[in-house]
């Protein structure tokens, strides 16, 4: 294979190893939930309801300094921890480098403490138009988490339930936020890698100064995702980078130049699930190109009944179903950019 194969072989089979580290953090993200339910119904006990108007502010006040207090230690937790994947990860990214164009190639080793800075400065563009910072991400979790229990609590005074019913519905609300945690976990993980394989590169101008995106190539990769497949960016510093939404599973490998590639023209392999279970598929396959070897069915769980369509019959390319920024466009917006083509399907 060719030194860029197998670069991005080695870089997509370590994003499994991301996403498993993720996977053991989130033990981490669920207990914190559930200590944030059980620190709201102790301060419930067992006469909420029956206390003074004054009395029941006064609890709930006294939760959202310790509700405060959880999210401010979890918060320095999972940053301590990111810390040190970061390190991990750039050490990882430099013999990757390493391994790819040969130990005679000097390869620049970024400062700590630069890098650091940088992953907490650098945002999270989860949303087309807003991004976050680790701490904010965090920080406003946090808040949201909060104020939604909170928002449980009065609502159940306002309907006259009584404390084990408040307290009921508090605790009902734990699955979903132990979800949402977890989530924030896999994101967080994904940009503390991209981050440092983006500082490697950038450190290392001289051998990759463009890198392209890799989606994972199954049902659940997101529109924006696939539409960015296999792309190549120029600009390392300005160019869009994973995660690109909540629970983003694609990554990006350096794209070697010419003078630094020694190895054979032979093209590598990717995996993908398809309908037809695993199976490996050529490297340079983009998820749009493989997409239309899939049938029909699966298409349409993919993109929906009428942009399945639109992409088999209209021969519209993935890249159509997303603007500029990343967002997934409306069918009445995508009826305004293919006019023609909707009237010859009759959609």
């Amino acid at each position: 294979m060719s030194t860029n194969d197998d670069i991005e072989d080695a870089l997509t089979r370590h994003q499994v190893f991301l996403q498993r580290y993720a996977k053991g953090r989130e033990d981490a993200a669920k207990a914190y939930i559930a200590e944030l339910i059980r620190e709201a119904q102790q301060r419930l006990g067992f006469d909420f309801s029956e206390l003074s108007y004054a009395r029941q502010e006064q609890v709930i006040a006294d939760l959202l300094d310790r509700v405060e207090e959880l999210n401010g230690d979890y918060t320095e937790e999972v940053i301590a921890e990111a810390m040190d994947l970061l390190e991990y990860e750039v050490e990882f990214n430099q013999r990757a480098l390493v391994d790819a164009v040969g130990a005679g190639v000097e390869i620049v080793t970024p400062a700590v403490a630069a890098v650091q800075a940088g992953m907490l400065s650098k945002l999270m563009q989860l949303e087309p138009t807003k991004g976050f910072t680790i701490r904010d991400a965090l920080r406003t979790f946090g808040v949201r988490k909060s104020q939604q229990i909170l928002q449980i609590i009065r609502d159940g005074v306002t309907l006259g339930r009584t404390t084990a019913e408040i307290a009921r519905s508090v605790r009902d609300a734990g699955p979903m936020m132990s979800r949402q945690a977890t989530t924030l976990t896999r994101t967080i993980t994904n940009h503390v890698g991209i981050q440092a394989r983006n500082v490697v590169m950038r450190e290392n101008r001289d051998i990759t100064d463009s890198y392209k995106w890799v989606a994972t190539l199954d049902s659940r990769t997101s529109l924006i995702c696939a539409s960015r497949d296999q792309t190549v960016y120029k600009d390392i510093e300005a160019n869009p980078k994973p995660p690109a939404h909540f629970n983003c599973r694609s990554t990006i490998v350096p794209v070697i130049k010419p003078e630094f590639d020694l190895g054979l023209d032979v093209k590598g392999e990717r995996p993908s699930v398809g309908a037809s279970g695993p199976r490996p598929v050529a490297g340079d396959t983009s998820y749009g190109s493989w997409l239309r070897k899939q049938p029909q069915s699966f298409q349409v769980a993919v993109l929906g009944v009428t942009r399945a369509k639109l992409f088999k019959q209209g021969q519209i390319s993935i890249g159509r179903f997303v603007d500029d920024a990343g967002r997934t466009l409306t069918l009445d917006e995508l009826r305004k950019l293919e006019p023609l083509t909707f009237e010859r399907l009759g959609i």
